[in-house]
């Protein structure tokens, strides 16, 4: 039995039931499959010595393999997600592997533009927020969610072209929540599904507010911990747009330090960069700026073009 899905603007189907995801019909071939599979003989006798509880990382231009503790061995190609569960290991887990990481690489391999942020969107504009680990550009996004601002995904951004502009493709419609996060907004823990991420965070499914065609992108929003206590903004111009954007491509160190960045990439880069906005906010880390913030993009995003 196989499932079909629409994620990160692309047809999927998945012989795994992902019930998270967004479930859409369509003719023809899949663009990318996901199928239950062993890794490939060469890496298996590369890796001989290696158990289930040891991490396995190859990469090439053609396909990457990682191995998750515990949880299953994944093989990512271009057009097919090749997972092995292992027995026993929770099923929460292994999809969460695959609609990550999984679905990182394989968008990497298709020189598909994808950031590590969340996508939202208001009066018709895409936005993205993204940042340092530990900056709170998940606090951020929940924030922005809250005060009417549109879904489109939680941590991996997919772009695609369309026409002059870049286009932010709905993830799926889940929204993860940290333990204070969601206890400060009254959801009941018993409630939610709690990922098991080592970082304490819980899963939300969402019946509305989200975009299931994604929204044409316009703004990125980076934000860095401030050395001081004082909270900066400031719009980022020139040859910086595209090394901001650079560093926060999703899973980009992994392929990029392997095989350089591929000149029809860079090209999508380029014309991201030039055709949006971003701004870093520099937030200082012990001083909640969380209204200040919000403030800023909201006035960013009601700008007049």
């Amino acid at each position: 039995m196989s499932f079909k899905y629409y994620l990160y603007g692309m047809n999927v189907e998945s012989e795994f039931e992902i019930e998270e995801a967004y479930a859409k019909d369509f003719d023809g071939e899949p663009d990318v499959k996901i199928a239950h599979g062993n890794l490939p003989p060469e890496v298996e006798e590369m890796f001989k010595d290696k158990t289930e509880s040891d991490v396995l990382v190859a990469t090439s231009a053609e396909g990457m393999v990682f191995r998750i503790p515990e949880v299953g061995d994944y093989w990512v190609r271009k057009d097919i997600i090749i997972v092995r569960p292992f027995k026993d290991s929770d099923p929460m887990q292994v999809k969460t592997f695959i609609l990550g990481s999984g679905f990182g690489y394989t968008m990497l391999l298709r020189k598909q533009v994808v950031l590590h942020g969340g996508g939202v969107s208001k009066n018709g504009k895409g936005i993205i927020v993204t940042g340092e680990s530990g900056a709170g550009k998940s606090t951020v996004t929940d924030s922005l969610l809250s005060s009417g601002y549109e879904f489109i995904a939680d941590d991996v951004c997919a772009l695609t072209e369309n026409g002059e502009m870049m286009h932010i493709n709905m993830a799926y419609p889940q929204q993860k929540l940290c333990r204070d996060a969601a206890l400060n907004k009254g959801y009941n823990l018993d409630e939610l599904i709690y990922i098991n991420e080592s970082r304490d965070k819980f899963a939300l499914r969402l019946k509305d507010g989200y975009l299931p065609e994604g929204m044409d992108f316009n703004y990125l929003f980076e934000l860095v911990i401030a050395e001081g206590d004082e909270l900066q903004f400031r719009e980022v111009k020139g040859q910086e747009k595209l090394m901001l954007l650079m560093k926060n491509i999703y899973r980009g160190e992994d392929g990029f330090n392997q095989w350089g960045v591929p000149a029809e990439y860079m090209k999508k880069c380029l014309k991201v960069a030039s055709t949006i906005k971003i701004y870093q906010i520099a937030r200082p880390k012990n001083i909640n700026t969380l209204p200040e913030i919000i403030s800023y993009i909201d006035s960013c995003v009601q700008e007049v073009s």
